[in-house]
């Protein structure tokens, strides 16, 4: 050899490269004496490039040891590596996670081909490997194009599996099917593999048309409690951002095809596990956060029995095949999930003795060991998961080929195009609806439906405020004391208290704040990209409220005085607005703690506080502006919630009124937008507070309108979030789009009068098609303010947002 390295000249990650392969090649060196004894370096180097030009040709010891390398690269803070440090964003995964993506599809796919004595047999790793392929896809339009459905891109990926199985597709979903670079032969052998696939998938899938609504767990569309959509929970660890978010997404994917909860429940479950696997956590400790979050309790009981078992014996000891079947039922999703995860913690240095044992028992062997794969892939990356022999998977270079894929999608810093050049215009949605009204967070409500929905926001907004104007005079008043003040009718009309007589309160002037702050996200998102979701710069607007509330700037303004050294925004600068109006003590209470920096931001998952109260409820009608996706929407709504009252009674309820009125704004009767609400609702944990204060309602309402007692007897008196939103509702319905009935209805009764008549005067006039009776409006304090902020809502997520300095000034993106 000529032309030797000067090794000074080489980057950073091609000498810890180097390094490394100096020490783990050094018998293949000494096989190489003749090559290598010219210039060490030169061959070293040489020879890693070669072996790493062609990805699909890779061994897997050297993919490990490529993604192994970024650990070191993140712990010495030096750049270079061409690996990704992490899925998602830097903070969110560690430096092992690509290998640990990696090692789970291999895992898995071992696994398969163990339990079918075949090395061509992995036929469910082919399509998971296409289902998360669709999902990349997703991950790049929504990057590109604002709007991604993942659920539907995750069936666009099965699709494409279906053709390698030679099963019949509907002719439209043929030409919506993935056309992805990485898998563009329905027939390559790789993919093809041996077997004929899971028939309950393919029959189901084969007949899902893209016009149709896929079955969900709350609308299944069988009862199949069978394991082989179990698996495909997995890839739902790389769209979420949390356990909820993965528990969900895991379950909705096995339940278009496997309805029964003992079928799609375990998927969940798994993509948590893999969520925290991948973050690097134990194996027996992600198996507790993700079996917590089980909501059917004989299933979370199966489980958490197969982890105790996994510790009754000594280290290393596997069970037999006889202790498998007589602790779990192989042949369900959540028995073969809990064989796969006891033989795994009770092996879990030994990746092949464990797949070997998964692998022979009197259920479903294939779907079992290829969990115990995934699992243990997951937790030690592929190096560990590697194997020789006739069941060596020969899908492994595929998995190699999405594996790369999606690090660089799913990675902190994704490239600015559609992976391997795909022309995302091209691949439309499987539904066009979806496509329409989107399914992202990263989306302006603009894109889901024409302008119709904008003068319904201003009246979602003016009816809120008026609503808490009239109630606001009699909350906390007995209805005997109202009925004495105001007549046997209760309180009709605005009580004069000055000019004009419609007196805003807290409520509203926080739905304002609530405003400005997700416009500001909005202008923060369209100018730096980045922005997720408005949370933060709602937490700012609410220390601009508090300044209002006679507190210096630099009192309330907490670790946003670093950045803002006055008040900005021209919403603050109004006088009017420093009114105090006597807000509750657990908004003033959690801000004041906040400025004081004697605790964060207020989350669903880390509460400040467990008050249940109903000030949180109105904060949830700018959400929709956000997103037009009902789950979105409704995280929105909980999150901006949640700033304040932790209970979850408060921001579940707020999410629920949040994708009511979303669905409102489509122009959806009220009783549709409801039951939307609740599906979303009933997905998650401790929701039957909610869902049986709104049942209640709903029911009441079939009796038309009620006496006073008997509403507070039925719905409560509305200090509470639930209560409040079931009065709210209620008197809704009752009203049949008579503006002023259901306001008088929401706020005529013993209890929190300003904020039920806020939620039904929200909902009544976004149901409408015309204007507010103009007396209403015309007396309501500061009503132009109202409306004008709300008309910037509407531009700001518009189809053309304003582009001026002055609207830059008006919302600053901080």
């Amino acid at each position: 050899m000529t032309n030797a390295l000067d090794e000074n000249t080489l980057e950073d990650d091609e000498k810890r490269l180097l390094n490394a392969l100096r020490a783990r090649e050094n018998s293949r060196r000494k096989r190489a004496e003749s090559d290598a004894a010219v210039d060490p370096t030169t061959w070293l180097v040489r020879s890693w490039r070669e072996l790493v030009a062609d990805p699909a040709a890779t061994p897997l010891w050297a993919t490990g040891l490529r993604y192994r390398l970024a650990e070191e690269t993140a712990s010495t803070g030096k750049p270079g590596s061409d690996v990704s440090g992490g899925l998602f964003d830097v903070d969110g995964f560690v430096a092992r996670s690509p290998g640990r993506l990696l090692g789970m599809l291999y895992g898995g796919a071992l696994g398969e081909s163990v339990a079918r004595q075949d090395s061509r047999g992995t036929e469910r790793t082919a399509a998971l490997l296409c289902a998360l392929d669709g999902l990349i896809h997703a991950h790049a339009e929504l990057r590109e194009l604002g709007r991604a459905d993942p659920l539907r891109a995750v069936l666009a990926g099965q699709q494409h599996w279906l053709r390698s199985r030679g099963a019949p597709v509907h002719p439209s979903a043929e030409r919506h099917g993935s056309t992805s670079p990485r898998l563009s032969r329905p027939d390559d052998p790789l993919l093809v593999g041996s077997g004929g696939g899971d028939p309950v998938m393919l029959t189901v899938l084969a007949r899902l048309t893209p016009e149709e609504t896929p079955a969900s767990p709350e609308h299944p569309g069988n009862d199949v409690e069978s394991a082989a959509a179990v698996p495909l929970g997995s890839i739902a660890a790389l769209w979420a951002e949390d356990d909820r978010s993965a528990f969900r997404l895991g379950c909705e994917i096995a339940a278009v095809t496997h309805g029964g909860t003992r079928g799609h429940l375990p998927a969940g479950v798994l993509a948590v596990l893999v969520l925290r696997l991948l973050r690097g956590h134990g194996l027996a400790e992600a198996a507790e956060l993700a079996i917590g979050l089980c909501p059917d309790q004989d299933i979370a009981a199966e489980l958490s029995e197969a982890v105790r078992l996994a510790g009754f014996r000594p280290a290393g000891s596997l069970p037999s095949a006889g202790n498998l079947a007589a602790a779990a039922d192989g042949g369900t999703g959540s028995g073969t999930l809990a064989i796969a995860l006891r033989v795994a913690l009770s092996a879990s240095d030994d990746c092949a003795a464990a797949i070997d044992v998964a692998a022979r028992h009197d259920g479903d062997t294939a779907t079992s060991a290829m969990l115990c794969g995934q699992l243990l892939g997951a937790l030690h990356g592929p190096e560990r998961m590697n194997r020789t022999g006739e069941t060596s998977p020969r899908i492994g270079p595929l998995l190699e080929r999405v594996t790369a894929a999606a690090v660089a999608e799913f990675g902190p810093a994704p490239t600015d195009t559609a992976p391997h050049g795909e022309d995302l215009s091209a691949e439309p949605s499987l539904r066009p609806e979806l496509a329409e009204h989107g399914g992202s967070g990263e989306m302006s409500v603009a894109d889901s439906a024409d302008s119709a929905w904008q003068p319904r926001f201003v009246r979602a907004v003016l009816g809120c405020a008026v609503g808490e104007a009239l109630g606001g005079a009699v909350t906390s008043d007995s209805w005997r004391e109202i009925r004495d003040r105001y007549g046997e009718e209760g309180l009709r009309e605005y009580v004069p208290a000055g000019h004009p007589s419609g007196r805003i309160g807290s409520d509203t002037q926080l739905l304002l704040f609530t405003l400005e702050g997700t416009i500001r996200a909005g202008v923060s998102r369209r100018s730096f990209d980045g922005v997720r979701r408005p949370t933060r710069h709602v937490q700012h607007a609410y220390q601009r409220w508090l300044h209002t509330q006679h507190l210096s700037w630099p009192r309330a303004a907490g670790e946003f005085l670093s950045t803002s050294s006055e008040p900005d925004g021209w919403l603050v600068g109004l006088r009017g607005l420093f009114q105090t109006r006597s807000p509750g003590r657990t908004m003033m209470r959690t801000l004041i703690a906040f400025a004081k920096g004697q605790q964060a931001m207020g989350s669903p998952e880390a509460p400040i506080s467990d008050s249940d109260g109903s000030s949180a409820l109105l904060r949830a009608v700018p959400a929709m502006l956000w997103t037009p996706r009902a789950d979105e929407t409704f995280r929105v709504a909980t999150e901006t919630a949640a700033l304040t009252h932790g209970h979850p009674t408060a921001w579940l309820s707020a999410g629920t009124l949040g994708v009511i009125v979303s669905r409102l704004s489509r122009g959806e009767v009220l009783s549709e937008s409801v039951d939307a609400a609740m599906t979303e609702l009933g997905r998650h944990p401790e929701h039957e507070p909610v869902t049986r204060r709104i049942d209640a309602a709903r029911k009441l309402a079939e009796s038309g309108v009620v006496e006073p007692e008997r509403l507070e007897r039925t719905l409560g008196t509305g200090f509470n979030a639930a209560e409040a939103l079931a009065i709210g509702l209620y008197a809704a319905l009752v009203a049949e789009g008579d503006f002023a009935a259901g306001l008088r209805t929401a706020v005529n009764h013993s209890g929190n009068s300003g904020v039920c008549g806020a939620v039904t005067g929200t909902l009544l006039a976004m149901s409408a098609d015309e204007e507010i009776p103009e007396h209403w409006t015309q007396q309501l304090e500061l009503g132009e303010t109202v409306r004008a902020l709300a008309e910037d809502g509407c531009l700001e997520f518009g189809p053309n947002p304003p582009e001026t300095p002055a609207w830059f000034e008006r919302y600053p993106s901080s």
